[in-house]
């Protein structure tokens, strides 16, 4: 009944996840869970077999087809999740399909056995590149689709940066748990959206139709993917999830979607969950709802209206709906980041992608001046089409010049706060320039950071050189030079990004290399043991929060690396250490 789908209402505390808890040990094929909270985690102490993914985690490249599925459909099925997720109409999702087909054109991704395939940076940078008529509405497709590309890419760490992610074939064997929670509601949805789909097209690829189930997808708001507000826009056409939850029944896939309010989710997934459970409620709106696509009578809706914590109402198909009480499962929720690690460090370390690989056909069409008729260049923005202020300009100088100066003390070079903060606003909204913020021993502070289009405004239209020491974004370069002076400081001589070191330092007697770990990956760990291998006496590794800090201890200890030359600190407590270590 499972491959029918499944629809669980109920309020917050009325027994959702419990029922779940108790559920998802009982299934005898693999699910996918996407876990908005960090609920169910908790549930490998339980489940052996149960793999958690956090997104600092994920390595998945959304332009990569599944086996058997062609570029082409693939680039429509892509644009159509994009704009559901993001809420892009028609016109914008037309643009964005273009984008992506002449993106797999560069990369020959047309041909036969073709690889490697584009990231969505790639997508980022030829959006950014793409020659635009400013007098047509196609530059105002163009900037709302870069805007949600850019955000994306900007709020999801590590996720795309690769030209090949995990295998989610191997991975549709697995009990998978995909944490979701501290990435933006758009990037959550999007992903949840594009993993349904690429289920459902490679399971139409290799014909896997079925009336068994074999594979079952589990999520627990259902109203951020299943939105009745996206499902209304006629604007924006039926969304691509809609038709989905119909479709995929036929190939035994399975949902399981659950959440507090009934009002809110679309009638496609009320019509086409063929199993509903109503919970208590609290609300008589989301008891309606429910109770109305229950078709239950009024007798059967006063006795659903008083159910307690942990009861039930559930109907499956036209059959009677029938009153049960829910079984309670006890499950302590223990699990931390760095249990997590523990438990699962090794596993994450055996799961294998594909860094970024970018063809010369494709570099030399985004970044160079190409007039060759039969080979027609991507070129940026001319910088003629973008105009600031003189305020605006004077502030992108300082950017330049000075990239590690708070938001709040290039405002005192202003007359005032108001012009200051109405210039950063003006480079914001061309998209010259972004803001990043970062956490210090002494409070929190905003620096500015170029753009692609930013670099070539001031090399062009300013005439400056946008180069910068030291590499990585603006946080990242802020902590390289910040932890060069505490050990210049010191009196020891140091050099940014000498033997591919973050930072390297001589003391006289130790060469010591510093790594600025801005993330929990396998990437940060494999550049402290590479540095090991290279004979170096002592490996510095620096980190913006404790969560990273610890997350790579573990990673250090489940790949038996030797620690005794390695230390780890936080970034902020970088000139204590040096000190109490000195």
């Amino acid at each position: 009944m499972l491959s029918k789908h499944l629809l669980v209402i109920g309020q917050s505390g009325a027994g959702k996840t419990s029922l779940f808890y108790n559920l998802l040990p009982q299934l005898d094929v693999p699910f996918w869970s996407f876990d908005l909270k960090q609920d169910y985690r908790h549930l490998t102490t339980q489940m052996d077999d149960l793999l958690v993914l956090p997104w600092t985690e994920l390595k998945f490249n959304p332009l990569v087809p599944p086996p058997g599925v062609r570029p082409r459909r693939w680039a429509q099925v892509v644009s159509e999740i994009f704009g559901h997720a993001t809420s892009l109409l028609s016109g914008s999702k037309n643009y964005l399909v273009k984008s992506i087909l002449e993106l797999y054109r560069l990369y020959d991704l047309f041909e036969e056995d073709s690889s490697p395939y584009p990231s969505f940076h790639e997508l980022e940078q030829s959006l950014t590149s793409d020659p635009i008529n400013y007098m047509r509405k196609n530059s105002n497709y163009r900037d709302t689709v870069l805007n949600r590309v850019e955000a994306m890419n900007l709020g999801s760490g590590t996720v795309f940066d690769c030209s090949q992610g995990y295998s989610l074939e191997e991975l549709l064997t697995r009990n998978v748990i995909f944490e979701f929670d501290g990435l933006n509601r758009d990037t959550q949805n999007f992903l949840m959206e594009i993993l349904f789909a690429y289920v459902y097209e490679y399971r139409l690829a290799q014909a896997h139709r079925s009336q068994d189930l074999n594979h079952v997808f589990v999520l627990d708001e259902a109203k951020q993917v299943f939105s009745v507000y996206k499902e209304r826009q006629d604007e924006a056409g039926i969304p691509a999830v809609d038709e989905l939850t119909a479709k995929m029944r036929e190939f035994g896939e399975g949902l399981i979607v659950a959440d507090q309010e009934a009002s809110k989710l679309t009638d496609s997934i009320k019509a086409n969950t063929y199993t509903k459970a109503l919970l208590s409620t609290g609300d008589r709106k989301q008891f309606q709802a429910l109770a109305d696509s229950m078709n239950l009578t009024p007798r059967q809706r006063s006795v659903a209206q008083d159910l307690g914590i942990g009861e039930a109402v559930i109907q499956t198909g036209n059959e009677h709906p029938v009153r049960v009480t829910l079984e309670e499962y006890e499950l302590a929720k223990t699990v931390t980041d760095t249990e997590l690690q523990r438990h699962q460090g090794r596993i994450w370390n055996t799961l294998s992608s594909e860094p970024r690989k970018q063809p010369q056909r494709f570099e030399k069409a985004v970044w160079s001046d190409n007039t060759d008729p039969e080979e027609p260049g991507i070129i940026d923005d001319p910088p003629s089409k973008i105009t600031v202020s003189d305020e605006s300009e004077q502030l992108l100088r300082g950017v330049v010049e000075e990239p590690f100066i708070p938001l709040t003390e290039r405002y005192e070079t202003f007359s005032s706060r108001y012009k200051g903060n109405k210039a950063k606003n003006e480079l914001v909204e061309t998209g010259l320039v972004t803001e990043q913020s970062i956490r210090t021993g002494t409070g929190a502070r905003k620096l500015l950071e170029l753009t692609d289009r930013g670099r070539n405004y001031v090399e062009q239209t300013l005439d400056i050189d946008p180069r910068h020491e030291g590499r990585g974004g603006i946080v990242h370069r802020y902590w390289q030079h910040k932890v060069k002076e505490i050990f210049e400081s010191a009196g020891w001589a140091t050099t940014l990004e000498l033997f591919d070191a973050d930072v390297y330092v001589n003391t006289g007697e130790l060469e010591i290399v510093v790594e600025i770990a801005m993330e929990n990956t396998k990437r940060e760990r494999e550049h402290v043991e590479k540095h090991l291998e290279q004979g170096f006496e002592v490996v510095w590794v620096v980190c913006p929060t404790e969560k990273v800090r610890d997350g790579l201890k573990q990673r250090v200890e489940n790949a038996d690396i030797d620690s005794n030359q390695i230390v780890f600190h936080l970034a902020q407590d970088v000139s204590d250490a040096l000190d109490d270590w000195h």
